[in-house]
């Protein structure tokens, strides 16, 4: 008893750190540190899909317009959705992510943004993430 009345000060922010330590191991919000694993499929170029794989996948794709320009020249646009890059992590946008059954394709004019945004979800641990192809700038 003598020892607690000692050293309280000490055992109580050991554990503090403790449970901080342990809750930050286990939250699911935060980012994954495995770089190599979540970046092998953009290496790999699997994380790449076309208009004709999307039509290929059924009604459960949620096609994410990232930027200002329109996606008038993408055959699926039944479950298209407009978003900035910079509000891709606010709540609502990530649970609409998280909830969707089938896979996520990420579309932009500049290929860059969505390579970016693919990478932040890919690190958070959200699978089934796609970058769509434009195959009109690659025919030009």
């Amino acid at each position: 008893m003598n020892f607690l009345k000692q050293y309280w000060l000490i055992l109580a922010v050991f554990i503090l750190l403790t449970l901080l330590v342990l809750i930050r191991t286990f939250s699911q919000s935060n980012f994954r540190y495995d770089a190599v694993k979540w970046a092998e499929p953009s290496a790999m170029g699997t994380n790449i899909v076309t208009e004709d794989q999307i039509s290929s996948h059924g009604d459960e794709i949620l096609l994410i317009n990232l930027g200002h320009d329109t996606a008038d020249n993408i055959r699926v646009q039944d479950k298209t959705m407009k978003m900035n890059p910079e509000s891709i992590l606010e709540k609502s946008n990530l649970t609409l992510i998280r909830k969707n059954k089938g896979p996520v394709v990420l579309y932009s004019s500049d290929n860059s943004v969505s390579a970016r945004i693919w990478m932040i979800l890919s690190e958070m641990g959200i699978k089934n993430i796609y970058i769509l192809q434009d195959d009109h700038l690659n025919n030009e």
